[in-house]
């Protein structure tokens, strides 16, 4: 399978939670201090997006997610998208990362989402909307997605306003994927299936894998998953930060 050859190194994976663990702590002390570091140029837009079956927030999310944001420069922006309309959430992303980008422009804004925020994030990437992002077991082919029919039962998916042809159309798989995009996939997931995603990066050349242990909510009890995820797109980042003579404010 062409997905599983492009695979981030577990060697590698574990370097990079190990070596984000010195800034975050760094950040922690600075902050305590009152010392805000600054970098030449706006910070990179970081847009985050929580899961919840696209019927309801996730209370765990922003508490994962903001201090491995800020540790990696990143100026965060929590999308509270409408809830029970899926296509009313994609559009919600899709005007957040609009309005950064003509404030700082496309390649200083990225995306991150958990499971239906991973599909969120997913579509961002795909349309060209971010740099680009990571998705944390997002659902890639919502037409085949089973699980919340056992779960909330058949109407579901009338309950957010996605009939057949709205799953098809919206499924990231059935999608264009323009910017790099980094799925995290538990090898133990029961909510969305490893083989789901294991397809959708298989298909793409940008859609890179990184499977890991646990099931669907696996980096509540690993964090080391949140900070390589956002060291990875802190990586993209510094390819596109501005040089000192180049520094700018924000409008």
């Amino acid at each position: 399978m062409r997905g599983i050859g492009r695979l981030l190194p577990a060697v590698l994976l574990t370097a990079l939670a190990l070596a984000v663990l010195a800034p975050v702590r760094a950040k922690a002390a600075e902050e305590e201090a009152g010392i805000e570091s600054q970098k030449p140029g706006p910070k990179p837009q970081l847009i985050l997006i929580h899961g919840g079956s696209f019927l309801f927030h996730d209370p765990f999310f922003r508490p994962l997610t903001r201090g491995w944001a800020l540790a990696e420069g990143f100026q965060p922006h929590y999308v509270n998208y409408p809830l029970g309309n899926l296509p009313a959430a994609v559009a919600a992303v899709r005007l957040e990362a609009r309005r950064l980008r003509e404030k700082v422009g496309i390649e200083r804004v990225y995306a991150y989402g958990a499971s239906a925020g991973g599909t969120l994030a997913a579509i961002l990437a795909g349309e060209g909307d971010v740099e680009a992002a990571v998705a944390k077991a997002p659902i890639s082919d919502l037409a085949t997605w089973e699980w919340p029919l056992s779960q909330y039962g058949a109407t579901y998916y009338e309950s957010i306003l996605a009939g057949p042809a709205t799953r098809l159309r919206l499924s990231p798989v059935n999608r264009a994927a323009e910017e790099p995009l980094l799925v995290i996939q538990g090898r133990e997931d029961g909510v969305v299936p490893p083989a789901m995603n294991e397809a959708f990066a298989a298909k793409f050349a940008d859609v890179y894998l990184w499977l890991v242990p646990g099931g669907h909510t696996t980096e509540r009890v690993r964090p080391w998953i949140i900070s390589g995820a956002m060291r990875w797109l802190a990586q993209r980042a510094a390819r596109h930060a501005p040089q000192a003579g180049e520094a700018q404010s924000l409008p």
